[in-house]
């Protein structure tokens, strides 16, 4: 009987045993980086009742319209007010929840339980630290965009009392200034003291999406000057600096040569 010499297979079976080991150990990593959400609702606005919504991400380094270019990664429908969405990514985001094709609110999808609430006094995300701070800039900016709102309004009322657009200027022009310059403020610090984490990229990406095109705004470019290489490296905020970058060029150059001829 021929007696079979193990010893030679013994560093391939040990190979294959640390092998095992290793890939059991990566694919445990994996499953722990993925983002588990839940995130429950409730809206007392009847319009949405028996309405579908759905959670839309930007691909990376689009930079089209959200509603133009947007995916679907989940939806559920509002019965009796009340609606839920649970599953995974592969990691924190930022989504735009939809109805249709309108733009309700922003979420940052992360690891728990999220709770939001859609009434007449706006939208809120509570359960995450990154709503929680994305929150609470809105309700700061929303202060200030109701001042603006408040000043439109009564801007209507004199024009239709007859009063000259002089006379309007007179009254709330500084004001007009002094809150269009603290907005432009709050939204930029946000974005800066968020180069690192997904709440300034998706920002950014909410500020950018008020313009048809890509554009370097004073805004955008003081936001760009001050980033961190993480920031900058996000695929929609290199995408749309390099848009707006070239279309600046091709502006420049243009001016340049009817200037000159």
């Amino acid at each position: 009987m021929e007696i079979k010499d193990i010893s030679k297979e013994r560093p391939t079976i040990f190979l294959m045993n640390k092998l095992t080991a290793i890939l059991s150990a990566v694919l445990l990593l994996c499953t722990s980086c993925a983002e588990q959400y839940n995130i429950a609702g409730n809206s007392t606005m009847s319009c949405l009742d028996g309405r579908m919504l759905y959670l839309r991400v930007t691909p990376e380094g689009v930079s089209q319209k959200l509603e133009a270019s947007s995916i679907c990664i989940d939806s559920c429908e509002v019965v009796h007010g009340r609606f839920n969405f649970v599953g995974d990514v592969d990691s924190t985001m930022m989504v735009m929840m939809f109805t249709q094709n309108q733009c309700v609110m922003p979420i940052v999808i992360e690891d728990g339980n999220l709770n939001i609430q859609v009434d007449n006094a706006g939208q809120r995300v509570t359960g995450g630290p990154l709503n929680e701070k994305l929150y609470k800039f809105f309700r700061k900016h929303n202060r200030i965009e109701n001042e603006m709102w408040q000043i439109q309004q009564q801007t209507m009322r004199m024009m239709r009392a007859g009063q000259s657009p002089e006379s309007i200027h007179r009254k709330f022009g500084k004001k007009v200034e002094k809150l269009t310059r603290e907005s432009e403020e709050l939204e930029t610090k946000f974005v800066m003291d968020n180069y690192d984490n997904v709440l300034g990229p998706g920002f950014f990406m909410l500020l950018c999406n008020q313009y048809p095109t890509p554009i370097l705004t004073p805004q955008i470019e003081r936001i760009a000057v001050s980033a961190t290489p993480q920031f900058l490296s996000n695929p929609y905020v290199r995408n749309w600096l390099r848009q707006a970058k070239a279309r600046k060029q091709r502006v420049t150059t243009t001016f340049n040569t009817e200037l000159y001829q």
